[in-house]
């Protein structure tokens, strides 16, 4: 007869497959969560953002080893500074993604993941909108490490998305809304609400503005209010509508 303990250990794993299958889902320090919650709701100020900020890189280095060390750092460094472009300090947010971008590339030294250059994309999307000057020589690399990603992971939500917006908010000659949107919709076909929180508020955000260039108000406040279900006082769309 099985004791409680092995009948206990049985019923867990005929549990687990059952379980839905979160592909992209990443299990984080809770240090980490509670500072990129802060930086999407806005709701902190920088000297306290800055604090969660180091608590969350201490606590990454504790968990985290290798190629997954970096790319938890690269993702604390793009946070970080698409905190500081909130508040309108783009010299002090450029610096956050220059140390994102190195360390992406740092991971993909170690070893090339699909996550590795979709960092290595976002960050360099960042600073070519923070830094123009950067992003004249260099805004062509957002849509190929995006494809790089997408060779080792088709996929890939988050690189999938990355091309759509650099489709959506990229300088002419490259601007191409139609094309951005339709990838937007192609994702949406997919099973992108297992995506992790910032990614899918991201992607109403695009969403959004991809309905508001093209003038169609009542769709892009769907996503405006899917997006605010995430994160409800969170303006970055300010930033994206010129």
């Amino acid at each position: 007869m099985k004791t409680n303990k092995q009948t206990t250990v049985i019923l867990c794993l005929f549990a687990l497959l059952f379980l839905p299958l979160n592909i992209y889902a990443q299990v984080y320090p809770n240090t980490f969560i509670i500072f990129r919650d802060t930086v999407y709701m806005q709701d902190k100020d920088m000297t306290e953002t800055m604090r969660l900020y180091k608590a969350a890189k201490e606590d990454t280095g504790k968990v985290f080893t290798g190629t997954e060390l970096y790319l938890m750092l690269s993702r604390c460094e793009y946070l970080m500074g698409i905190s500081f472009r909130a508040a309108g300090k783009n010299n002090e947010s450029a610096a956050f993604f220059e140390h994102g971008i190195a360390r992406a590339e740092e991971s993909l030294a170690i070893s090339p993941t699909s996550e590795g250059y979709r960092l290595l994309g976002t960050n360099i999307s960042f600073l070519c909108e923070v830094r123009p000057s950067f992003g004249l020589m260099n805004f062509t690399k957002i849509e190929t490490y995006a494809k790089k990603a997408l060779e080792l992971d088709p996929n890939n939500l988050t690189a999938q998305y990355l091309i759509a917006a650099f489709y959506i908010i990229a300088p002419w000659p490259f601007l191409d809304l139609r094309k951005g949107t339709a990838l937007l919709g192609e994702i949406t076909k997919q099973d992108y609400y297992a995506l992790e929180k910032e990614d899918l508020f991201n992607l109403y955000l695009m969403l959004e503005l991809a309905c508001l260039k093209q003038k169609k108000t009542a769709e892009a406040l769907v996503w405006h209010e899917k997006a605010a279900g995430l994160y409800s006082s969170n303006n970055f769309i300010s930033l994206l509508v010129k």
